[in-house]
């Protein structure tokens, strides 16, 4: 079973890997295997993509989005 620390890093690669999602700029944290995905993303379709990702990630048991949309 993986722990909080390998599946933070995990998830954080996963993020990486989508060219489209500035990984940079989403924290993670990560508490007996559910996702906190924080920070400011350009649209809901990336806040979107973000979760999937992280949903990816073996020992993921949930995902909370404390994400904002920034305005133009």
């Amino acid at each position: 079973m993986k722990n909080d620390t390998q599946i933070q890093q995990e998830v954080v690669a996963e993020l990486e890997r989508d060219d489209n999602l500035p990984a940079d700029s989403i924290g993670v944290e990560v508490h007996h295997g559910i996702v906190k995905l924080a920070g400011r993303l350009n649209d809901a379709e990336m806040k979107k993509r973000a979760a999937l990702s992280a949903r990816k990630v073996e020992g993921v048991t949930g995902i909370i989005l404390d994400m904002g949309i920034e305005r133009r």
